[in-house]
């Protein structure tokens, strides 16, 4: 259970006042200063003084890896670093829920954020670096993969973007669970559900080949799936076809457009 307590000094998130108090330029300044502050001691001061948090945030993805290693052998290590990684990005979101219902709960950290000037969408940001600072050396080891495997051309920076895309869905999405949900002990059992029905279930490991042509189509309806065919194409994995690549950008960005949306305009940030 990751129960984080995120201190993070009242003279941090004040600097946000200037939004108020001051011009446009002053006020984007203050929120980028408190969003730094967030990430900072949601992060990677935590980090320093528990460095095992590393280790906790990608032992599944790591263990789901090798054992497909085991099972497959090398032919299919591509696919479970590919799924490995995605995973990561996803959990890192998702764990995201977990910590901010802890500080709304908890530790009522929330209600002083509600307080200040800070915004709901800079809040979730600062939280998602903080947990992105997690999984950062678990990434870098995967993309060393990556390169070991001759699997780095062209093609990575549409990799990176799909990675960045992972990213912030997966963590709107964390961040919109966690203002419903109403006990501590119930959130970290409910991001890893929710995890595990999106990186685990779904093709995200595997290919989408796998799965019999009269269930194939349910795997559409998963953004991760989405994530698994634009990286397995662009590693050279899979042949896809132009119209599947294309559908799979835009249910991609449809989703993250949506989730962000309902993070920022209809997750519960002043609690009733």
């Amino acid at each position: 259970m990751k129960e984080r307590k995120t201190k993070v000094s009242k003279e941090s998130l004040e600097t946000a006042e200037g939004e108020k108090t001051a011009g446009p330029r002053h006020g984007f300044s203050s929120r980028v200063r408190a969003i730094a502050a967030l990430s900072y001691y949601s992060g990677i001061l935590v980090v320093i003084r528990s460095p095992g948090f590393i280790v906790f945030s990608s032992t599944t993805p790591f263990t789901v890896l090798f054992f497909l290693y085991v099972v497959g052998g090398k032919q299919y290590l591509p696919y479970g670093l590919i799924g490995a990684t995605i995973s990561i990005l996803v959990g890192a979101g998702l764990f995201l829920g977990a910590d901010a219902t802890f500080n709304r709960l908890q530790f009522k950290f929330q209600d002083f954020c509600v307080a200040s000037p800070l915004q709901a969408v800079d809040y979730m940001i600062g939280l998602s670096l903080g947990e992105l600072t997690f999984v950062t050396p678990s990434l870098a080891v995967l993309i060393a993969f990556f390169a070991y495997n001759g699997m780095i051309s062209w093609s990575f920076p549409i990799v990176l973007a799909v990675m960045i895309l992972a990213w912030v869905l997966s963590s709107a999405l964390g961040f919109f669970l966690s203002t419903f949900i109403l006990r501590s002990r119930s959130a970290f059992s409910v991001t890893s559900l929710v995890s595990t029905v999106l990186t685990v279930v779904p093709p995200v490991f595997y290919p989408i080949d796998v799965i019999p042509s009269n269930f194939r189509f349910l795997a559409y309806f998963v953004p991760t799936t989405h994530l698994s065919i634009l990286m397995q194409g662009a590693f050279g994995l899979q042949t896809y076809s132009s119209s599947q690549i294309v559908l799979s950008w835009i249910v991609l960005l449809g989703f993250t457009i949506f989730l962000f949306g309902l993070a920022a305009f209809k997750a519960r940030w002043r609690q009733p």
